[in-house]
C-alpha cells in the first residue's frame, strides 16, 4: 500500500510580489503548506507519528483534533494498515468528518467540550487500550523533526536565512519545529543570526501569544472560561498549548514577536492572499500574513519576510 502514498514536504514557495506591494513589504515570500497530501502542514508530523507507531509495533493510533490533524493521522494510518481513532469536539465546524471516517476508514468519536477535552479523552483511551498516543505534545521530538524541514526548504529556496518567519500557532509545534530547523542549519553552517519568529494566533485565546506578550518565561494556560471559539478561529484557539513551551522558547531565543489576529482580519487576509497570489487558503492559515503585515508592513522592518500559510 505504500506505493499510493504521496510524500509530504517540498511545498509551494513563492515571492508574493503583488501582496507585498499592497502591504508595503518589498521582500515578502509565502510558504504554502496546502500542497501537502491532505492539504495542511499536519502531514509532516502525522506521517512521522504514524511511522513511529508502526515501527514500535502498535496496531492503533489515536489523536484529538479540530479536523486537519485528525484527517492527516487517518490518511497515514490508512496507508500503513493501522487502525486510527480520531476525537473531535462535537460542536466544532470542521468539514472533514466524512473524509476522516468514510474515505480513510478511521473511527470517529465526537467529544463534548473543547479541543483539549478531545485530546484528553484520546489520551485516556490510549492508556487504557494500549494504543499509540499520536497527540501534539506526546512526542515533541517528532514534531521538531517534522517541521524543521520547512526551514530547510525556505533556506534552499532563497539561499539564505530570512529576517522574519511568521507562523500560525495553536499548540505551537510548527513554529517550534521551524525554529529548530534554522538552529540546525545555523550550527551546520556556522551562522549565528537566526530569523526572528512571529507567532500569529486568534484573539479568541492562545497561551503562546499571551505568555510572550506578558513577558513570561514559562508558558501559562488561559482560563477555560476566557476562550472564545468561532468557526474561523477553531484551528488556533486553545487554553492549553501542548507544545507551547517549545514555541515560547523559540520566540524568546529569536527575539521574536507575537500577534493576535481577529476573525475579521482572518477573513480579510484570506481574501487578499487569494486576490493577489491565487492561493485559496482557510482563514486561520493566513494569520501569518496578517501578523507579518503588522510587524513589517509599510517598511517597519526591512529585510526578507516569509509567511507560512499552513493549509
Amino acid at each position: 500500500m505504500q506505493s499510493r502514498q504521496r510524500v509530504s514536504g517540498n511545498t509551494l514557495f513563492i515571492e508574493a510580489e503583488g501582496l507585498g506591494k499592497y502591504l508595503g513589504i518589498s521582500n515578502l515570500y509565502i510558504k504554502y503548506e496546502g500542497t501537502n497530501p491532505t492539504g495542511t502542514q499536519k502531514d509532516r508530523s502525522a506521517s512521522l507519528t504514524v511511522k513511529r507507531a508502526a515501527e514500535t509495533g502498535y496496531d492503533a493510533i489515536v489523536a484529538g483534533s479540530c479536523g486537519n490533524y485528525g484527517t492527516s493521522i487517518a490518511y497515514y494510518a490508512f496507508l500503513n494498515n493501522i487502525r486510527s481513532v480520531i476525537y473531535i469536539p462535537r460542536q466544532f465546524h470542521t468539514s472533514r468528518l466524512n473524509e476522516i471516517e468514510k474515505k480513510y476508514g478511521a473511527e470517529l468519536r465526537l467529544v463534548e467540550g473543547k479541543y483539549e477535552d478531545a485530546v484528553e479523552a484520546s489520551k485516556k483511551d490510549a492508556r487504557e487500550n494500549g494504543w499509540f498516543d499520536g497527540n501534539a505534545g506526546a512526542h515533541p521530538e517528532i514534531g521538531l523533526e517534522a517541521f524543521s524541514g520547512i526551514a530547510s526548504e525556505i533556506h534552499r529556496s532563497i539561499g539564505s536565512f530570512p529576517d522574519t518567519v511568521s507562523v500560525p500557532v495553536g499548540n505551537g509545534t510548527t513554529l517550534a519545529g521551524i525554529f529548530q530547523g534554522f538552529l540546525n542549519l545555523g550550527r551546520a553552517r556556522d551562522i549565528d543570526k537566526m530569523p526572528r519568529m512571529i507567532a500569529a494566533s486568534t484573539d479568541g485565546g492562545n497561551p503562546i501569544i499571551e505568555s510572550f506578550r506578558k513577558g513570561e518565561k514559562r508558558i501559562r494556560d488561559i482560563q477555560k472560561e476566557r476562550i472564545r471559539e468561532t468557526e474561523l478561529n477553531e484551528p488556533l484557539v486553545n487554553y492549553h498549548s501542548y507544545d507551547g513551551e517549545l514555541a515560547l522558547n523559540a520566540l524568546i531565543a529569536s527575539n521574536g514577536f507575537a500577534e493576535y489576529v481577529t476573525d475579521q482580519e482572518l477573513l480579510a487576509y484570506r481574501d487578499l492572499v487569494k486576490k493577489y497570489e491565487g492561493i485559496d487558503a482557510i482563514p486561520a492559515a493566513t494569520a501569518s500574513v496578517a501578523a507579518t503585515a503588522k510587524i513589517a508592513g509599510r517598511g517597519k522592518i526591512d529585510g526578507v519576510h516569509v509567511a507560512v500559510i499552513t493549509g
